[in-house]
């Protein structure tokens, strides 16, 4: 026999009894359906002890580096500290280090926090303008190579919250983050696999953050990104790019813009298109991550998908814009 601990208290598991049996035995209202690990409805995660690999069967492999598991698939061989799957709530004082515009219209934002901060590079955090209003915005920054958190914020016109921190935000404020989440990252294991990044606007930044933390993981296979635009200018970190690539052999980066009359080598045909030629025949067996307009995410996922890509190997973080036009 064993236990888990939940919510600050111990429940113990009886021999061949669910973690979603013991929490509903002891009056826990967690959320079920099928109690087969089908509809993942019972999604849960543990921050200390070993799930079971039965537990995991099905999730994608970032939802498993995080320790999330199906609770009705669980039976704990050894005691498992486990929260609710959106139990991301604690909030962290982060100090603005740096307040640089990259553009007419993309700040950068770097911040550090003093206290232990885990997370991967392309999850989003959610920022607290004060205690009613926050918006999410994706990491750019990548954990062990950088000693801040870096956001790219887009000033939305009567943007409440981008505005803010663009106009009204300096060097040494304080402001509130809470955990980040999202599993749209990167995770080793196949060093080789061809990765295909495609993303628009600020949807650039957990990208590049995925392509450095896969560089700095010593991952081997081609990593392509592409960055839609609709001006040349709007290709706000292009030098960027353009250095990574001369760096590293295996890091191509790509261009789609809609209109251009610079000298810049631009790719004008759709993303889609663009996305599928670059995948080429590798598109089974390559990983996608789409980042950036909700609409694009979205196209760019079933078409990938219609097109043979494997549902499990796309990771898609769509920005949705808020009722009062702020990215979240």
């Amino acid at each position: 026999m064993t236990h888990i601990i939940y919510k600050d208290t111990r429940i113990e598991i009886k021999e061949g009894q669910t973690v979603l049996s013991a929490l509903l035995e002891n009056s826990y209202d967690i959320p079920n359906s099928c109690r087969a690990g089908v509809c993942q409805s019972c999604l849960m995660q543990a921050t200390d002890g070993e799930v079971p690999v039965v537990a995991q069967d099905g999730l994608k492999d970032t939802l498993k580096s995080q320790g999330y598991f199906l609770a009705c698939s669980c039976k704990p061989e050894t005691p498992l500290h486990i929260v609710d799957s959106k139990n991301n709530q604690q909030q962290y004082s982060a100090r603005v280090l740096e307040h640089e515009f990259i553009n007419d219209y993309v700040l950068r934002l770097r911040l550090k926090i003093e206290q232990p901060y885990y997370y991967h590079a392309g999850q989003f955090i959610n920022l607290w303008m004060d205690k009613k209003i926050s918006r999410s915005y994706s990491l750019a920054s990548v954990d062990k190579l950088d000693d801040f958190l870096e956001l790219h914020i887009r000033r939305i016109p009567n943007g409440v919250v981008s505005n803010w921190l663009c106009d009204e935000i300096s060097i040494g404020d304080t402001i509130q983050i809470q955990a980040a989440t999202g599993d749209c990252f990167y995770t080793p294991g196949s060093s080789k696999q061809k990765l295909l990044l495609a993303g628009t606007g600020t949807g650039l930044a957990p990208l590049i953050g995925i392509a450095r933390d896969a560089l700095a993981q010593g991952h081997k296979g081609e990593i392509h990104l592409i960055h839609g635009a609709r001006f040349a200018d709007d290709l706000y970190m292009h030098q960027t790019l353009l250095k990574m690539a001369e760096k590293y052999n295996q890091f191509h980066y790509h261009t789609n813009v809609l209109q251009s009359e610079n000298l810049l080598s631009i790719e004008h045909q759709s993303i889609d298109q663009q996305l599928l030629d670059v995948a080429g025949s590798d598109l089974a067996e390559s990983k996608f991550y789409l980042c950036g307009d909700a609409d694009i995410v979205n196209k760019l996922k079933t078409k990938m998908f219609l097109a043979g890509a494997s549902m499990k190997n796309i990771y898609s973080d769509p920005f949705i814009i808020a009722a009062d036009g702020v990215n979240t």
